[in-house]
């Protein structure tokens, strides 16, 4: 093997980890066989392999052994759906040592695209401690795709519901930890951050709209027990019960499908603005190692170098983003009409209620206890017209600030 010269020539011990600057980002792209056609300098000199030696070989010269097999299960899935994939990677390197990276790696039109940074946050320490249980359950035979299994068992238990959401959530902390990126008001990713602060906002909203529904959910009850209790004179009484209960568990299921398994509005959202999101965190990083490189190398060597790659890659990315935070757009203009229809229907149990007062005046005399009941619904039916008021205009903003991008 190839291997870059040192001043002293010395073969440091084995298994011993190259450390390597924070700022430093290590690139690489390879044809649709995994076959290396592009590795920057800093790939090459912490890899420890001479740039000649890389370009031809197969990119596995720097799979460490200690990498479970699962993980480039999981990996390969991806990629071959046409997926990026964002992972912490242990490395070897051509003298015997190793490093640890965490790295994004895009389908491009020819193979695919690896910028790759220096791991440092709270996800890094726990990957580890998966991967040496995981290697263990590999060394007692586990097959890749059950290891792979295994691997997402483990994720769950720590939260994430799948290997896309662990590396979206892992690509966030990292990327959040570099001190070399725009992070200026216009910015794209300042956009975004803004557009999730108002689906937490829509979210909490909907909570509140749930919760004032669960807390009158028992008033048809009431009702009815008050009905039996005042026999002949109640009969009206138990009907109003009847239309309440069936108006108000329609609204309680059209609020609930907002956020609904996969096919919520703003379940389908958040899935879009995460996808925008690490789009785009991928591409400030391309864009930031070719600047990287164009200010250390002249245009002679602009080619070898890779900066149109990472370029052309980067603008994929953050077209892949832009049109994820248009879909945000176009299902976020679904949510007024939602809460239209969801008004609408406030003003029909508002007509339930009345119903409940004209009841209240004709037995004033009985002790009904339908003031309470009146009193707790109106209070309900004001909260909860306020709450999709604000919906509503959260969703206005969310229209408005996606165009902006």
């Amino acid at each position: 093997m190839q291997q870059t010269a040192t001043a002293t020539d010395l073969t440091p011990p084995p298994e011993t980890e190259v450390d390597y600057p924070s700022e430093q980002l290590l690139a690489s792209a390879t044809d649709t066989r995994g076959v290396i056609a592009y590795a920057n300098q800093e790939f090459c000199n912490v890899a420890h392999m001479s740039r000649d030696y890389l370009i031809g070989a197969p990119h596995k010269v720097v799979r460490h052994p200690e990498m479970p097999r699962g993980i480039f299960h999981l990996m390969w899935e991806r990629l071959h759906a046409g997926l990026p994939v964002c992972t912490y990677v242990k490395n070897s390197t051509g003298d015997g040592r190793f490093y640890w990276v965490f790295a994004t790696i895009t389908p491009t039109r020819d193979g695919f695209l690896s910028v790759r940074i220096k791991p440092r946050s709270d996800f890094f320490a726990l990957t580890r401690e998966i991967y040496t249980a995981m290697l263990a359950e590999e060394a007692r035979g586990l097959p890749p795709d059950k290891s792979a299994e295994w691997f997402l068992d483990r994720l769950a238990e720590q939260g994430h519901s799948s290997f896309s959401a662990f590396s979206d959530a892992a690509l966030t902390a990292e990327y959040s930890l570099r001190e070399d990126i725009d992070r200026s008001a216009d910015s794209e990713l300042l956009r975004i951050a803004q557009l999730a602060e108002m689906l937490n906002e829509s979210d909490k909203l909907v909570q509140q709209i749930i919760n004032i529904f669960q807390q009158v959910r028992g008033e048809p009850i009431n009702l009815r027990i008050l009905s039996g209790r005042l026999e002949g004179a109640g009969v009206a009484i138990g009907t109003i019960s009847k239309n309440y209960e069936t108006m108000s568990a329609d609204m309680y299921q059209m609020i609930e499908r907002l956020r609904c398994d996969d096919t919520g509005l703003l379940v389908r959202m958040r899935g879009a603005l995460v996808h925008a999101h690490s789009a785009a965190q991928i591409a400030d990083l391309m864009d930031l190692t070719a600047r990287q490189s164009a200010a250390k190398h002249d245009a002679v060597s602009r080619n070898q170098d890779g900066r149109e790659i990472l370029h052309a890659q980067a603008e994929k990315l953050s077209e892949i983003s832009r049109a994820a935070v248009a879909e945000v757009a176009a299902l976020g203009k679904l949510i007024p009409d939602v809460c239209r229809q969801l008004r609408r229907r406030i003003n029909g149990l508002d007509l339930v209620k009345l119903l409940c007062r004209v009841e209240s005046g004709r037995m004033s005399e009985v002790d009904s206890g339908l003031v309470g009941i009146i009193h707790r619904l109106e209070e309900a039916h004001h909260q909860t017209d306020r709450h999709l008021a604000a919906l509503s205009a959260t969703a206005f903003k969310i229209d408005a600030t996606s165009k902006a991008l």
